[in-house]
């Protein structure tokens, strides 16, 4: 893959703005985006008609970051999901930034975006939260089945002292770099794409 292209793996969005259900093929042709399928569908969308773009990366155990752009144009039903791999790091750096460059010309420097979106930013927290009721209310229930009955002050003390850390520190990881927030200061986006201050 050259500097010019990256390939994105297959995601949803793409097969239903009409670009199959393989990985396609990312690139410019000047201000335009060109997703080109493995297949050989080709689509162009424009910076004018392209409403907003978020860039972000996902934090993985065992392959870093991996990063991906969502594009939100009039040519497509949905956002178009860009997912990239890690070898191809650098073409998408420098298409990112040349199609942040191109919508925020367009459409002002309010239509370029950072992050994830708020499902990733704060699913695994409130899912956390859902669970700490169910550990408050079953060591009660276990200790009455032994014979005797903590004060519950004393149980929710003690799932409180493991629960509030984790809770912070599930804030840190998902919440800070995976929140959707306007990035109106171009050299903000570094902080999203490869090799920039996001990068450690």
């Amino acid at each position: 893959m050259d500097e010019g292209r990256f390939r994105a793996v297959r995601h949803k969005s793409l097969a239903a703005a009409g670009l199959g259900s393989e990985a396609v093929d990312v690139s410019l042709d000047g201000n335009a985006l060109i997703l080109t399928g493995l297949a050989g569908a080709r689509r162009a969308f424009p910076a004018a008609r392209i409403s907003r773009v978020r860039f972000g990366y996902e934090q993985n155990k065992y392959a870093g970051k991996l990063y991906q752009m969502q594009v939100w144009s009039a040519d497509a039903p949905g956002p178009l999901v860009l997912r990239t791999i890690q070898e191809d790091n650098t073409a998408f750096a420098a298409i990112a930034r040349a199609l942040a460059a191109a919508v925020a010309a367009a459409h002002g420097p309010g239509a370029v975006e950072g992050g994830l979106g708020w499902a990733a930013a704060l699913g695994p927290v409130l899912w956390m939260t859902a669970i700490i009721p169910a550990a408050m209310i079953l060591p009660g229930l276990e200790t009455t089945h032994r014979g005797h009955e903590d004060p519950f002050w004393l149980v929710a003390l003690v799932i409180a002292a493991f629960a509030i850390p984790l809770i912070g520190v599930m804030l840190w990881f998902f919440y800070r770099p995976y929140r959707p927030r306007r990035l109106t200061d171009p050299a903000a986006l570094d902080a999203y794409l490869p090799g920039g201050a996001g990068d450690d």
